[in-house]
């Protein structure tokens, strides 16, 4: 009796898998579907813009929350190098910050 496996060739000396020759492979976590990293991209950009426009207000009266600017700065440069989700949790950082600073300061604005 021949045992025959799916789609073996009779006689045919197995191999191991071989990629086709236009396959590329990689190791590496495959890049956010451009959608999402697009979706992404805004949110940063309009989170960095939403703290930049409330420090702009609230800086003159309260110089103290400009101690966020190196943290903002940092989450400037991860934005240029399109590090979105870095850039996100960055900010986020520095959000928290001034939120404690509300807290101590109740006489500043929203964030």
């Amino acid at each position: 009796m021949t045992a025959y496996t799916i789609g073996a060739v009779p006689g045919a000396v197995p191999r191991p898998f071989e990629a086709p020759p236009s396959a590329e492979w990689s190791s590496a976590i495959p890049a956010a579907p451009p959608v999402a990293e697009d979706v992404l991209r805004q949110q940063a950009a309009a989170l960095l813009q939403h703290v930049y426009r409330w420090l702009e207000a609230t800086a003159p009266v309260a110089p103290q929350v400009l101690g966020v600017v190196p943290m903002l700065v940092t989450a400037v440069q991860l934005y240029e190098a399109r590090e979105y989700p870095a850039c996100l949790n960055q900010v986020q950082a520095a959000t928290g910050v001034l939120q404690q600073a509300r807290w101590t300061f109740p006489a500043l604005p929203p964030l």
